[in-house]
């Protein structure tokens, strides 16, 4: 069974622009795009097509949640507009949400929700901030972030101004949620990114030259903006504490991904932050809403060779099944993407070529999820992949393209990644200029699928096939003194002798949220001999024998509060 699973034939590897460089058949797991089948048809623009301002080139995001409490996921698609109609003070563009009607269908109901923000948005996140029992909405734009409040009836209302939010004009891009003080609700982190205006460009609009093209100037020397930290008050209120917490680096830093975990084991997440063309960010955790940048000791400000990088997308996950939590950075083209293998006591080792992750050289990469795709129970990597200079449409070189395919690794169990492309499906073999990326189960057979939003193009929403016999266990939390959805709380299944870790950590990637649910996959076992969760409360909920093939619920302090199949 278990080599059924990762069943595949000669490896095979494409160039950016989709073609193939060997011959290979389709591995037993693929996937195909489904997006005109759903009659998903929503175009995320952003800017004018020739690109000629960095504001152009960021694209947006896409949110998976099921907000309507139905009991299967809906999706939510951010979009900015053009420039010519920004500049005319037109905002014809909004963004959409999909209702999940079951059967395969989908139905954009945007308006009818209250959600059709036309702005020029970055990142979509739902999160239930304030703990009553559904998904609200948080959308970072150019401009004032905005939050809609569900109302519990498919509808949503504008919290902002309540929440204590309005008031900020960034340019924000990535958000995150999580407990940072364990109080029982969700903090929230914002990376910012520059000042900027369409009207009045920085250095007047000039380029430089790359490769011998004339492209757009990227952010250094742009006047960056600082990342803000917001506390949950519990009350339906945050309060920005940026400064009192720590977080107060004196440079500008061009902040993209964000992503929360609890890289060094001490029960509460730190904050991990890709910056573009800048040191990243390694927030720990002290405790008391402190926090310190150990990016530097810790080995993740920069890749091995001390070289700062233009990251993108982040995310966490242990992908070599030692238990502690590791780090992707996701960056421009011509540089590599980085692995960062956690060594224990908040150190860091770069493993990218170890890895195997050197096809990414002529890549731009920006969202990434870590997964087990085809349920063999090790976390897979997915990415997505497009440029930033659309000039590379007339002028073609020879190692890198505007619209690239996505990327997709399976986990050879052995710290090492193989690069499946083309083989991973006709999914993998679309050529689009890709930014968002995020993960879920979308049509409710325990396989994990994507969708993928491309820069003035409809989305790429990648549905799994071939995984459907394998074993699997997706976990759902209700917390009860901790955060109602659990986030941050730490899951480890063992089954067949072997122990899976995960967190509950929706977030990460690029501008993007993913799925609550914890997604395990079993392999060849019926059944996980003993399921634990540790909440950030610190209760400890323990199972034994829990059969596979279903979605469980577990509630803090109380167990197994139910099973759908």
């Amino acid at each position: 069974m278990l080599a059924a699973l990762a069943a595949c034939n000669t490896p095979t590897s494409t160039t950016p622009d989709g073609g193939p460089s060997t011959t290979v058949s389709r591995d037993e797991v693929w996937f195909e795009d489904v997006a005109a089948q759903l009659g998903v048809d929503h175009v995320a623009a952003c800017g004018n097509l020739d690109k000629n301002h960095i504001l152009e080139t960021l694209g947006s995001g896409v949110a998976i949640a099921d907000y309507d409490n139905d009991g299967d996921q809906d999706f939510y698609l951010a979009t900015a507009q053009t420039s010519d109609d920004w500049l005319a003070g037109n905002r014809p563009r909004a963004n959409a949400l999909y209702r999940n009607e079951g059967e395969g269908r989908f139905v954009e109901v945007a308006a009818e929700a209250g959600v059709d923000l036309a702005a020029w948005s970055l990142g979509a996140y739902f999160v239930d901030y304030d703990n009553d029992g559904d998904k609200d909405l948080f959308v970072t734009t150019w401009g004032p972030n905005v939050l809609y409040v569900n109302n519990g009836d498919g509808t949503f209302s504008d919290g902002t101004a309540a929440a204590g939010l309005a008031g900020s004009d960034s340019w924000s891009a990535g958000a995150a949620f999580g407990d940072l003080d364990l109080d029982g609700d969700l903090d929230l982190y914002v990376t910012n990114y520059a000042h900027y205006s369409l009207v009045d460009p920085p250095h007047g609009g000039a380029k430089i030259t790359w490769r011998g093209l004339r492209v757009l100037m990227g952010p250094i020397g742009l006047d960056g903006q600082a990342d803000r930290l917001y506390r949950n008050d519990g009350d339906g209120t945050f309060t920005d504490v940026t400064d009192a917490a720590g977080i107060d680096a004196p440079e500008p830093h061009y902040g993209l991904g964000v992503v929360l975990s609890d890289l060094d084991g001490d029960g509460d997440p730190d904050i991990f932050v890709a910056n573009d063309s800048m040191a990243n960010f390694l927030w720990r955790n002290d405790g008391g809403l402190r926090f310190e940048d150990v990016s530097l000791a810790a080995g993740v400000a920069t890749n091995q060779r001390a070289t700062e990088q233009a990251g993108m997308g982040v995310d966490a996950g242990d992908y070599d099944g030692d238990g502690l939590f590791d780090l992707v950075v996701t960056n421009f083209s011509h540089d590599f993407n980085t692995l960062h293998r956690n060594r224990g006591n908040l150190l860091f080792r770069d493993t990218t070529f170890e890895a195997k992750f050197a096809d990414s050289y002529s890549y731009l990469v920006w969202g990434v999820k870590f997964v087990d795709y085809d349920l063999d129970g090790w976390l897979d990597a997915f990415m997505s992949n497009g440029h930033t200079y659309s000039i590379l449409m007339r002028n073609k070189q020879a190692d890198t393209t505007y619209k690239q395919v996505n990327s997709i690794y399976r986990n050879r169990r052995d710290g090492t990644f193989e690069p499946r492309g083309a083989a991973a499906g006709p999914g993998l073999e679309v050529v689009e200029c890709t930014r968002g990326l995020a993960v879920g189960d979308l049509d409710g057979n325990g396989a994990p699928d994507f969708i993928a939003t491309n820069i003035d193009a409809t989305p790429t929403i990648l549905m799994n096939r071939g995984a459907h016999g394998a074993r699997w266990l997706h976990v759902a939390l209700r917390g009860t003194r901790s955060n109602r959805d659990g986030v941050g709380a730490r899951v480890e299944l063992t089954a067949d002798g072997r122990t899976q870790s995960r967190e509950v950590n929706p977030f990460g990637s690029y501008l993007s949220q993913s799925s609550y649910d914890v997604m395990f996959g079993l392999g060849r076992s019926s059944v996980a001999d003993r399921l634990v969760v540790r909440w950030p409360s610190g209760i400890v909920d323990e199972l034994e024998a829990v059969a596979a093939g279903r979605r469980v619920t577990i509630v803090e302090g109380q167990g197994l509060a139910g099973t759908s199949e």
